[in-house]
């Protein structure tokens, strides 16, 4: 008898968003119902970018087998694509799939219903490895759609585990991109094109700025957004089709990683704080008021703390709109990890900490400057009276009167208060 209940769950990075929600779809067409209490089917999409990551999806597992320890488990992706023995560890679940055959999980589901036959689908990621299309219609989840046009990484960062996790870059076929975009437009006005390294989209002859300017003559896509991208990647091309057409979200999130030249040139990361900065300062001329946030590693071995308080006033100075922080983590299969001069995690706490004050003060400053102004919110959330969406910038807006789920509104920001922008309708200025 065909278990009917499923419950899909999240990890990690939007790559997987995308990911799960395409089985989702699958499992929601084959007649399997979602469920937001106990299941009969269990999907966990993992991560493994970080040791708390990692420390997570182990967590995460545990929990659905105390949930339902008769259910079918289905642990997928990046940390099972590293860990050869979790077979062992998790002798409950019945599935384990790796960073390929994604688009087989719902077919071996079924045939686990039928034979009870465990599966341990991790295959080795060889150069050649292709583009693994999962198609999605609609992004049931979410009014922001996640579309995956690019999997995989060449530059191999001597502290990152993702080459090894998701294999060399590939891109979507061009005209499977425009057929998917064109589909999620209908009834998501937001599309987040997003990838392992989205800036390198190489497809039929075409790159990340062709790919825009095709999503740009849909008529009901009403916003095109970018994941994170490189800086090395963001041409010239790009910055002039955001600043000449509203329809692409002014923000780019831009990692920058260290703000010292010999520790991004040990990160194996391509460009120094002096082409960094000049080329934020470029994007800044191009694009007023746009929004860039960044990537930071404190405590990568050897940061002494002259590095690190180089690394904040470097931040200071490109003045980000806000930062993702994170502590380094020993990975194994990674330079790093051999490094014999690692920082204590004490120190690094104690950075992370400065870092997150600072993150704090950068966000409140650039979300100051809008109060008084006009912002397009995209409208995600209404309860109690009051709605919430982000603007263009990706700024959190809250607006104190009710509007329709993925509508767009105009709104005055009015006030900054507990960290929030709140705001009114335009036309009541």
């Amino acid at each position: 008898m065909k278990s009917k209940n499923f419950k899909v769950v999240v990890l990690g990075c939007k790559v997987n968003t995308y990911e799960a929600e395409s089985v989702r779809c699958s499992l929601i067409n084959k007649g399997y119902q979602e469920t937001k209490d106990v299941a009969d089917i269990y999907v966990l999409f993992t991560c493994a970018v970080t040791n708390v990551a990692e420390s997570k999806t182990r967590k995460k597992i545990r929990q659905i087998i105390r949930e339902n320890n008769q259910a079918i488990i289905c642990v997928v992706g990046c940390y099972v694509q590293i860990k050869s023995n979790l077979s062992q560890l998790f002798p409950e679940v019945a599935i384990f799939v790796g960073s390929k055959d994604k688009d087989k999980i719902v077919n071996l589901i079924e045939e686990y219903e039928l034979t009870k036959i465990k599966q341990f689908q991790v295959s080795e990621l060889t150069n050649s490895l292709k583009f693994d299309n999962l198609p999605i219609q609609q992004f049931i989840s979410s009014n922001r759609a996640f579309l995956k046009i690019q999997d995989g990484c060449n530059q191999f960062c001597s502290y990152c585990i993702i080459p090894y996790a998701r294999g060399r870059e590939r891109s979507m076929d061009f005209d499977e991109v425009l057929k998917q975009a064109k589909s999620l437009s209908q009834s998501n006005p937001e599309i987040v094109l997003t990838g392992i390294h989205t800036g390198r989209y190489r497809a039929n002859g075409k790159n990340l700025a062709d790919v825009i300017k095709k999503l740009l003559q849909l008529p009901d896509l009403k916003r095109i957004r970018i994941s994170s991208i490189e800086i090395t990647e963001v041409t010239d091309e790009i910055i002039s089709l955001i600043a000449t057409n509203l329809k692409i979200a002014r923000h780019l999130h831009i990692p920058l990683q260290s703000g010292n030249n010999h520790q991004l040139q040990d990160m194996n990361r391509p460009y120094t704080t002096e082409e960094f900065f000049s080329r934020i300062n470029y994007i800044k001329q191009q694009i007023p008021n746009i929004s860039i946030s960044t990537d930071l590693i404190v405590g990568y071995p050897g940061e002494t703390e002259a590095d690190f308080l180089k690394t904040y006033d470097f931040v200071k100075q490109c003045s980000f709109s806000f930062l993702h922080i994170f502590p380094y983590a020993k990975k194994n299969q990674t330079k790093a990890a051999l490094s014999q001069h690692q920082v204590t995690e004490f120190i690094k706490k104690q950075r992370v900490k400065k870092m997150l004050a600072l993150s704090k003060m950068l966000y409140n400053n650039y979300k100051r400057q809008f109060i008084n102004q006009k912002l397009e919110v995209l409208i995600e959330q209404t309860k109690n009276n009051q709605s919430f969406g982000h603007c263009s910038e990706y700024i959190p807006i809250y607006i104190n009167q009710a509007f329709s789920k993925n509508s767009f509104v105009s709104v005055r920001v009015i006030d900054l208060i507990d960290d929030k922008l709140q705001a009114i309708k335009w036309e009541e200025y």
